[in-house]
């Protein structure tokens, strides 16, 4: 999903491969037993430094109060965005605090949506529940087809915005993903809704979709497709959508403004997910991730929402001058100001990752990271005696040569859905974090999320496994 081997971020997606299965449960609670001991050699200016810099907080428990949170209100402002991430996709206290911040920004700042990096039509039958209360929510946080949510963490946060839900009367919470990995289910929209406004067109709709359908449940695959192959998949898609807008008005009539809108995303989608696996899949993914995260706000919302994005650090970051953009790059371009982006850091810790060992991916399993080298944030963030603490990297004075050492470069570690410990050094690249993020959320010591078996949702057979998560 993000770096297997990150290097360099080009080098990460080179190397990127993950392919997922379910796995066995686990568990942990939050304490955190190890002492917290400033490691020798570093440099006691910026343990001060961070010590009466950093704003700590108590704890990463959801159902706590939000007393210790307050300091964020003067951070976020009048923000329309919040983009939170993460360095695992299997650690505990980061699904909590993010289920947490949720609670905070929804209850106390007005925010009304959230956004997962997950499959687009999918997350939408998870918002009929949240919404409604249709559905099982944990097949339907199954029908996500990824391990990395398909955790109780995840579904504590769903349960939550249901309940939240049924008992505000305010607008309430809507649950959305921006992803477009899996076209099955985005077509499958497409053809229903045209059935039901041209039922004439169904040979049509079988003859520009049967070409990409092929790959539906396998898109890995695609990449591999003969050039005539995939020049005949993406004219079909394409004239589709194009079918699709030429008939707008009369469509439109038949159903509504917000019916025509949806099947037409859907369409879009299976666009996007025919181009992400046929050329780069790594740049045009993130691409397509912050095209749909903009559709949400400016077409799909209204002017007064605000939204919580879920994804992992990399894609959240702002990262200028490298060899793929990211979704938060073009986000910041766009939005500005207007949204804050927040990224995780721990020091050492358990998590849930699959086993990388001579260049495959295997076994979904529990992992533990040495101590960070003493030339990483981490290292620093450590020397600071806390164990969790929030730090603002807005508006920091580059030209002071007592934040020089933030500026780095340095080495920030970054743990994608896989990892092997015996090659911990190839899971940090060189960052600037006042460049990429907007505040840093450290939580010392972390423990695995604990992951769900895997359910038929919808009556449906899962697809294969995503290309690259």
């Amino acid at each position: 999903m993000y770096r297997s081997h990150p290097l360099t971020r080009s080098v990460f997606w080179v190397l990127l491969v993950c392919l997922f299965t379910a796995g066995c449960d686990s568990a942990g609670d939050n304490g955190d037993s190890t002492p917290i001991v400033a490691p020798d050699g570093l440099d006691a200016a910026i343990r001060t430094w961070l010590q009466q810099n950093v704003l700590p907080f108590e704890t990463v428990e959801p159902n706590d109060d939000f007393s210790d949170l307050e300091p964020l209100k003067e951070i976020i402002g009048d923000a329309r965005i919040v983009s939170l991430g993460e360095a695992t996709h299997g650690t505990r206290e980061f699904f909590q605090m993010k289920h947490r911040l949720l609670k905070f920004l929804v209850e106390e700042m007005g925010f009304t949506a959230f956004a997962i990096e997950a499959t687009m039509p999918e997350s939408f039958f998870v918002n009929d529940y949240v919404r409604a209360g249709e559905g099982d929510p944990a097949k339907l946080l199954s029908g996500l087809y990824f391990w990395t949510w398909n955790t109780q963490e995840v579904l504590d946060m769903i349960l939550w915005m249901r309940q939240h839900n049924e008992q505000t009367t305010g607008p309430g919470v809507s649950f959305f993903g921006f992803d477009m990995q899996f076209p099955r289910e985005a077509m499958d929209h497409v053809s229903a809704y045209l059935e039901s406004v041209q039922p004439d067109s169904l040979d049509y709709i079988r003859e520009m979709y049967d070409c990409f359908r092929a790959y539906q449940s396998s898109v890995s695959t695609y990449s591999d497709a003969s050039f005539t192959i995939q020049n005949t998949c993406a004219t079909n898609v394409e004239a589709l959508y194009n079918f699709m807008e030429e008939n707008k008005n009369a469509y439109e009539a038949q159903t509504s403004p917000e019916a025509f809108a949806l099947a037409l995303q859907h369409a879009r989608l299976v666009i996007q997910a025919e181009d992400a696996f046929s050329s780069s899949p790594a740049a045009r993914r993130d691409d397509y991730m912050a095209e749909n995260t903009r559709w949400l706000l400016d077409e799909w919302l209204g002017p007064d929402d605000k939204i919580v994005l879920w994804a992992h650090n990399y894609h959240i970051a702002v990262s200028p001058g490298t060899d793929f953009g990211t979704q938060g790059t073009t986000l910041r371009r766009w939005y500005g100001d207007d949204m804050v982006i927040m990224g995780f850091n721990f020091y050492t810790g358990t998590f849930n990752a699959r086993i990388r060992e001579n260049g495959q991916t295997g076994a979904l399993q529990r992992h533990s990271t040495p101590v960070p080298p003493e030339d990483t944030y981490a290292a620093h963030f450590d020397s600071a005696r806390i164990p969790l603490f929030f730090l603002n990297l807005q508006g920091l004075p580059q030209n002071d040569p007592a934040l020089q050492w933030l500026y780095g470069p340095r080495r920030f570690r970054s743990i994608g859905a896989v990892y092997n410990s015996a090659q911990d050094a190839n899971y940090y690249y060189q960052a600037n974090l006042p460049e990429e993020f907007d505040v840093v959320i450290y939580i010392r010591t972390t423990t695995p999320s604990v992951l769900l078996p895997f359910t038929s949702a919808a009556g449906k057979t899962p697809p294969g496994p995503p290309l690259f998560r």
